[in-house]
């Protein structure tokens, strides 16, 4: 049969030759349109130097950032109060006499601010009460010398460095007072020698409000690194953005 010239070769297809066809790695790929047409489209370049050493220090910021961020989100709360630390009388002490005063330590200096002690007994009953004295960190209240022979509570009213008042009790017994010697009969008074002592028994800590909380300065201490943190992050996106600005006004 003569071979047929007068129809026109398919040059728009693809050339069979019977082995796969392997395509070679390129900046532009191809798709076709709606007439079988092959259309480049270009694909995206691949960052290189110090556009990806900015992704990598961006990428460093925000996670530090985001770190910080989150160690000051957990630690405020427990950052908002002061806390007492010890107290004189230790809570549960065993006294021989009444001690002269009662002396609370705080960690921090509270506010003169109607700070307030109540004393109760046994029974429930008030049996002294009044605004101690503020002197620092120390909050001291005047003991009544006729209050022996019982066990007594005392709770505790101030208002803490950042305004907020706090408040808590601790308790100790104090031993009854002895008799006094009988006279001679010269009528002479007699010496009276205490025979007990104040006992001295000390505990490093006593029973306060159950607040873990630290001052607010550990709080503000860490601001000036967010505030360096957020320039160097603001400086990091300016420089990127010119970057990317430059390189699709090269392409």
């Amino acid at each position: 049969m003569p071979f047929q010239t007068d129809q026109p070769f398919p040059t728009d297809q693809p050339f069979q030759t019977g082995q796969p066809h392997h395509s070679h790695p390129s900046a532009l790929s191809t798709v076709a349109d709606r007439r079988g047409r092959a259309v480049a489209l270009a694909r995206p370049a691949a960052l290189t130097g110090p556009a990806r050493l900015l992704v990598a220090v961006l990428a460093a910021l925000a996670t530090l950032a985001a770190t910080v961020l989150l160690g000051v989100g957990g630690a405020a709360p427990a950052q908002a109060h002061d806390r007492i630390i010890s107290s004189d009388p230790v809570d549960g002490a065993q006294l021989d006499a009444a001690p002269a005063a009662l002396t609370m330590t705080f960690n921090t200096e509270p506010l003169a601010v109607e700070p307030q002690v109540v004393v109760t007994d046994t029974a429930g009953t008030v049996v002294a009460q009044g605004s101690p004295t503020i002197e620092g960190t120390s909050v001291t209240f005047p003991w009544p010398a006729e209050l022996t022979g019982d066990t007594y509570t005392v709770a505790w009213r101030v208002v803490s460095s950042d305004g907020h008042p706090i408040e808590g009790t601790f308790a100790f017994a104090v031993a009854a007072a002895p008799e006094p010697a009988p006279t001679t009969a010269t009528d002479e008074p007699a010496v009276v020698t205490p025979s007990a002592t104040e006992d001295t028994t000390e505990a490093t800590t006593s029973a306060g409000p159950e607040e873990t909380d630290a001052p607010d300065d550990e709080a503000r201490s860490i601001m000036p690194l967010l505030v360096g943190i957020g320039v160097l992050a603001a400086a990091a996106v300016v420089v990127a953005l010119l970057i990317v600005r430059r390189r699709r006004q090269q392409d």
